[in-house]
């Protein structure tokens, strides 16, 4: 069945009356060719109007032109009329009295109708409209009329038949009103903003919109945008989930209006909207938003393209309209983002969009900002449904079905899903996920047989992904978009590794604590209503550089599971107004989403006080420190804030802060053990030719973890180059060179045997 018939069946409920529709109905070419012949009568010169159609012209000019005049009459013109162009007048009044062709709500179409009457019907066109439709379509399409129509054009002086000039003439001619065509074909015209006709260079052309209509053909094109990539036994689950949610946008999109859908990235929007589709019965047609709309605007900046048309626009709402598709528009949020940028040019096309009488889907990833909502409510009255993200137990359930589909044993597969439900992945992430790892266990399949280490029965259980495999994939996918602020931070060192004062270690095993039963204190022990704000775990640690901040927020992240990422300050702060908060409002989305830990190094450059307001840049700087406050109290994830200057820390920051942690400088016990603790177990230790003395080296170099660590690291790498052990000299040389580094003279070696 093609598309037009389709469309027909849909909308008269009747499939047993239908018949597959003609392109031109009898009754629209009988309509124009009276409108024609109209004028051509009127054109003919006065001696042959009023003669025997069989009496010949008196030139050659004249002979072409009654020619004309008989095709379009459809046989030999009559011979007793006292005026023919009186006649041609009432013929062509008659033929604009006449009720068009029925379709739609009929029990049974009309005999004579085609898909142009259909066309004209599903787009609601009243009466002038349709017969300018009519008359371009049939011009253009029906061979008879457009051979007549074009001897006419070049008698009357035009130079193809489809010139707006020309058929304004023609409609003023048969009363349908002067310079309609020019109106309907202009930007914003009815039959242009369809998407049916469109008017360039003076001439008028049929959309590839409407021929693919009239031809029975599929859509027109349009730019397309990519779906989910959920396998099918992922998305019939991701159904199964969301099968509330679909009946809600279908009943919403059932009311012929565009609808806005907004939810957190990766979250499967696409997949949604083919269960809304299937929920409606209807096909779905992914279009691509922001492609869409730089069709339509110009790239230079301006308001839009050089005749102010919307054309990409009204191809897809002659798309919406004549054929029986949910159209979802993907990518949402870069309209919005164009239109922070470009108002004026952006805030007309949205309008317009919005002003579909279609259901569409506009999906939105990510926040809605409050501009881009009320735009679209006051343009159309356009809903906004925001999907709330899924739970854990979801997330575990999805990724299971999809890695057991895969070929996972399901047992596998739901301990595998399970040990990666604590990431924020997103329910359309989990197609890439899945074919990510099983990549990397091929991979390390395929190692295994070339070194001859896998045989027989082992092969199966090799090919099961590894957890570590699986977090690689969940993390590729989930942490692309925080990356643009940061880097992660992987942590190597053990909880046995750590050395500080017992108190300070204390306060370090009460953050890990908390970290560990917040979610329990929370949501199973009711504090989550009594603290609605301010539930994040955030933690300030002060103290010198090389103390060991960084590697504690890294461990308390490894124990919880989750990926600790260093915020670079570089990528986030910027000079333009507005653009910090911006970035900032996104890195604390992101890291809502993935449920990672955010570490700021250097945190009193950007937590700072906040100052008396002198200037703008005060004002603004103020701003910043303002937005940050309200963004942390609520966020509900993990922030780490070390700082070397605890004191600069702004004081309504250290009020939001739950734990407030300071880091001493080690002592001169204390750098002992951090130069043992240091040492791989691999490191080659020359025991008995230069045996180290570390409670020399902690009470004779003052120095932190950190440069105790590059000490050991300089050694080694000393040691290596000689082609011996590890020894006292070697550590004291590196322990020097760190001191000379950091501006200090390093006190004297005491092992010489001349010492």
């Amino acid at each position: 069945m093609d598309d037009a018939t389709m469309g027909t069946e849909t909308a008269t409920g009747n499939p047993g009356a239908l018949r597959p529709l003609p392109a031109l109905g009898a009754r629209s070419v009988s309509r124009v060719r009276a409108l024609w012949r109209a004028l051509a009568w009127s054109s003919l010169p006065e001696a042959l109007q009023a003669a025997p159609g069989a009496d010949a012209p008196a030139d050659g000019a004249a002979a072409s032109l009654l020619a004309t005049v008989r095709v379009l009459h459809e046989a030999a013109a009559p011979d007793h009329a006292a005026s023919r162009v009186a006649q041609a007048q009432r013929d062509a009044a008659a033929a604009l009295g006449q009720a068009p062709a029925r379709v739609l709500g009929v029990e049974r179409p009309d005999p004579d109708a085609g898909r142009l009457d259909l066309c004209a019907e599903l787009c609601g066109l009243d009466a002038r409209a349709r017969v300018g439709l009519e008359l371009a379509v049939v011009t253009a399409l029906d061979p008879g009329t457009a051979l007549s129509a074009r001897v006419l054009a070049g008698r009357l002086g035009f130079a193809a038949a489809h010139e707006v000039a020309l058929l304004d003439e023609l409609l003023a001619a048969c009363a349908v009103g002067a310079g309609r065509m020019a109106a309907w074909t202009a930007p914003g015209g009815a039959l242009r903003s369809l998407g049916l006709l469109q008017g360039a260079q003076g001439r008028v052309h049929l959309s590839a919109a409407l021929l693919a209509f009239l031809d029975g053909s599929a859509p027109a094109p349009l730019p397309l945008a990519p779906g989910d990539g959920l396998p099918s036994a992922g998305a019939a689950a991701y159904r199964e989930m969301r099968a509330g949610w679909a009946q809600a946008l279908a009943g919403a999109a059932a009311a012929q209006r565009p609808v806005l859908v907004a939810a957190a990235s990766g979250e499967g929007l696409a997949t949604l909207a083919e269960a809304v589709a299937e929920a409606l019965g209807v096909p779905l047609l992914r279009v691509d938003a922001e492609a869409l709309m730089r069709r339509d605007l110009a790239p230079d900046g301006g308001p839009l393209q050089a005749d102010g048309g919307r054309d990409a626009l009204a191809a897809l709402t002659a798309t919406a309209t004549l054929w029986p598709v949910l159209i979802a528009l993907c990518g949402v949020e870069a309209v919005a983002n164009e239109m922070r940028d470009r108002r004026s040019a952006v805030s007309p096309w949205l309008h317009a969009l919005c002003q579909v009488p279609r259901p569409l889907l506009l999906l939105h990833e990510g926040p809605v900002a409050p501009d881009f909502a009320s735009a679209c409510a006051l343009s159309g009255g356009v809903p906004q449904l925001e999907l709330p993200p899924p739970a854990p137990e979801q997330r575990a359930a999805l990724l299971a079905a999809t890695l057991e589909a895969a070929g996972v044993a399901t047992a596998d597969a739901s301990e595998l899903a399970e040990g990666v439900r604590h990431y924020g992945l997103g329910l359309g992430q989990v197609g890439a996920v899945v074919a990510a790892t099983m990549q990397r266990a091929g991979a390390r399949l395929g190692r295994l047989r070339a070194r001859g280490e896998l045989h027989g029965a082992a092969t199966a259980a090799a090919a099961t992904p590894t957890p570590s495999e699986l977090r690689a994939g969940v993390l590729a996918a989930t942490s692309a978009r925080l990356r643009a602020f940061g880097s992660r931070v992987e942590t190597a060192a053990a909880w046995e590794d750590l050395v500080l004062p017992a108190d300070t270690l204390e306060e370090v095993r009460t953050v890990a604590r908390f970290a560990r039963l917040r979610g329990k204190l929370f949501q199973e022990w009711g504090f989550e209503r009594k603290m609605p704000y301010g539930r994040a775990l955030s933690a300030m640690f002060s103290g010198p550089s090389g103390t060991g901040k960084t590697m504690v927020a890294g461990l308390i992240a490894r124990d919880l599971g989750v990926e600790l990422y260093r915020v670079d300050l570089g990528r986030l702060v910027s000079k333009y107004v507005g653009e910090t908060e911006e970035r900032l409002g996104a890195l604390f989305d992101e890291a809502t989403q993935t449920g990672a830990a955010l570490l700021f190094d250097e945190a009193d450059s950007l937590f700072g006080q906040r100052t008396e307001i002198r200037s703008a840049n005060d004002r603004y700087a103020n701003l910043e420190v303002n937005y940050l406050l309200q963004r942390l109290e609520d966020f509900d994830g993990m922030v780490f804030l070390t700082t070397n200057f605890g004191t600069s820390i702004d004081e309504a920051f250290l009020r939001r802060i739950r734990f407030r942690l300071t880091f001493p400088f080690p002592a001169k016990q204390e750098r002992s053990q951090l130069w043992q603790r240091m040492l791989p177990p691999e490191l080659p230790l020359d025991e008995e030719g230069d045996p180290a003395d570390w409670d020399w080296l902690g009470e004779s170099f003052e120095l932190p973890g950190g440069h105790v660590r590059n000490a050991v690291l300089r050694a080694a790498m000393l040691a290596a180059e000689s082609g011996k052990s590890v020894g006292m000299r070697h550590f004291y040389d590196a322990a020097a060179a760190e001191y000379r580094e950091l501006g200090k003279l390093a006190p004297p070696y005491p092992f010489d045997g001349d010492w």
